[in-house]
């Protein structure tokens, strides 16, 4: 077999399972999926007093994430487990540790007097909308190292959480439909 004659046989060749899967994630919104769990976070006022940070984590143990507001009711942060473990290492232990510093993001966090303040800084940009994908959203937890989004929707006000939790269960059970009638999934 030539090399032409291979290369239109494998254009004309069906789709993989695996090519079909990362299809059907590309072309499904979030909207579809981020219900599936409930909510996981909290959203607070931006401005709210760091004391608040701290008893919404140590008061509801599987609490993920508190997701900030500004003024206008708009996505303005995330402040996250790490951040709050970030923020206590400094406070008790000050400079001293394993980890490299950065100068500016020590005196943030010793600092911080609101939710705010304590917020990672690009986690403004840790959010999707019911509309992206799920690839995009995968992509997104990926490249932030975070398993839990703030969903916004078309006026970028918070309209629930996306988790990596739900994102496999909705996998989960589109493969099974697949498995228990694979006529009805081509």
């Amino acid at each position: 077999m030539g090399f032409v004659s291979w290369l239109k046989k494998l254009l004309s060749s069906p789709p993989t399972q695996e090519e079909e899967d990362n299809a059907v994630l590309r072309t499904t919104p979030v909207s579809e999926v981020y219900r599936l769990h409930g909510t996981a976070s909290a959203v607070i006022p931006e401005e709210s007093p760091l004391e608040t940070v701290i008893t919404r984590f140590a008061g509801e143990p599987s609490l993920r994430g508190i997701f900030l507001i500004d003024a206008k009711g708009y996505f303005s942060g995330v402040v996250t487990r790490t951040d709050l473990l970030k923020w206590t290492h400094y406070n008790f232990f000050g400079e001293k540790g394993k980890r490299e510093l950065i100068i500016s993001e020590f005196f943030r966090m010793v600092d911080a007097r609101t939710a705010k303040n304590i917020a990672y800084k690009a986690s403004t940009m840790l959010d999707v909308r019911e509309t992206d994908s799920l690839q995009a959203a995968l992509d997104k937890m990926l490249d932030n190292d975070e398993d839990i989004l703030p969903v916004l929707n078309s006026q970028g006000e918070i309209v629930g959480d996306l988790r990596l939790s739900e994102v496999l269960s909705w996998v989960l059970i589109n493969s099974r439909s697949k498995i228990v009638n694979p006529t009805q999934a081509r």
